[in-house]
């Protein structure tokens, strides 16, 4: 009868010893995920000031200038916008062109938790093409506007060339104006005027631009 009492005191306490036991390394364990977490972020942001990458991808961002917003039209003088940086032929593909264009890039702030870049599709030694991305949080494109080119239009009428006006708010509403200069009489008018805003899924939805 001793004997039985005695293993019902004694087995609930090895339990508990046990569970104590246990608790012990997880906690132990759990400290040690969580130091090694912080050296891993440490280390990252040691190789990134220090310039050094592991992502090629991430390489390239980081050197890109960051430009606030808003931004106000500059036509087809990109420069005045900021400094758009190269885009290295191993990443050109990825933006989903022919890995023989040429593309500069300047960086935008993130926008649901997203990322935003203004890409410079150069034509040729004069002309550019100006586009508005969005990419995912891996930098891969989720959609795009053209926010500026210009082209020769020879109208029944009248010969003359097309091109475009651009502002972009802090809050990614987009504004397009599509504008007709006549050489024959040298004045412009406004001929279309689009409105977008960037949703929080990354896509450029259409609104409608109300009449004055």
């Amino acid at each position: 009868m001793k004997r039985s009492l005695l293993w019902i005191f004694v087995i609930p306490l090895a339990l508990a010893l046990l569970s104590c036991g246990q608790r012990k390394r997880d906690a132990v364990f759990y400290e040690q995920m969580v130091d090694s977490i912080r050296k891993a972020e440490q280390l990252t942001e040691m190789k990134r000031q220090a310039g050094v990458y592991d992502d090629p991808v991430q390489n390239f961002f980081d050197t890109l200038q960051l430009r606030p917003l808003p931004i106000q039209s500059e036509r087809s003088n990109f420069a005045k916008i900021g400094h758009f940086g190269k885009v290295p032929l191993s990443l050109v593909s990825m933006l989903g062109y022919p890995v023989d264009t040429r593309l500069k890039a300047l960086l935008l702030p993130r926008r649901h938790g997203l990322h935003a870049l203004l890409l410079e599709e150069q034509l040729d030694s004069i002309n550019s093409n100006l586009y508005l991305y969005s990419l995912d949080r891996d930098y891969k494109p989720i959609d795009h506007l053209c926010l500026y080119e210009e082209r020769d239009e020879d109208r029944a009428e009248d010969f003359g060339r097309q091109f475009m006006d651009y502002y972009v708010t802090s809050e990614y509403e987009v504004t397009i104006l599509y504008i007709f200069e006549s050489m024959r009489t040298h004045k412009m008018e406004t001929e279309q005027t689009r409105r977008f805003q960037l949703t929080e899924d990354g896509n450029f939805e259409e609104v409608v631009v109300e009449l004055e």
